[in-house]
């Protein structure tokens, strides 16, 4: 009961924060791919934690993020023809590349053997709203107070539910 309150209240904190970009004019289409997304993301958190538990299946499943990031590589290679990017720019790139997808996929990977599904996409959370502060540091931004809110709620509600399970264990 605990996980499916605190899945309700971050939806709260992420509608809110969709809600002000709705009335901005942002894309329905948009909106819909970014809705998207964390379905995706549930599905394969799913997925994973079923393969990790059973004892059929205990195959190691980080070779197979590595044949989905190359494949996910080659897939894309044709829309980012002709390659226009500078040595630096490149490596920086490759930076991002390991820091912001390797080490995540991999930790995910591994974290859904430990934990249940909605445990994992909660904590995920952490990865979108803190992206898109540093996102707003870099570019030298300011968010607006709907984005604030709902992600300050977000926040919250993966502090309250980790305490609790931090009470809830020891």
């Amino acid at each position: 009961m605990r996980t499916w309150l605190a899945i309700v209240v971050a939806g709260v904190g992420i509608a809110w924060m969709f809600a002000a970009q709705a009335e901005a004019g942002a894309s329905l289409l948009g909106s819909l791919v970014a809705g998207a997304v964390p379905l995706a993301g549930a599905v394969n958190l799913t997925v994973l934690q079923r393969v990790g538990k059973d004892a059929v299946l205990t195959e190691d499943m980080l070779p197979a993020v590595l044949i989905g990031a190359v494949l996910s590589a080659l897939a894309t290679w044709p829309l980012a023809w002709p390659m226009q990017v500078s040595s630096h720019d490149l490596g920086l790139l490759a930076l991002l590349g390991v820091v912001q997808l390797a080490v995540p996929c991999l930790l995910m990977v591994r974290l859904t053997r430990e934990l249940p599904a909605p445990e994992v996409s909660l904590l995920a959370l952490l990865e979108v709203v803190f992206g898109v502060t540093w996102a707003w540091v870099g570019a030298g931004e300011t968010p607006a107070s709907s984005v604030l809110f709902g992600g300050g709620l977000v926040l919250a509600e993966l502090v309250v539910n980790e305490l609790l399970v931090l009470h809830r264990v020891s």
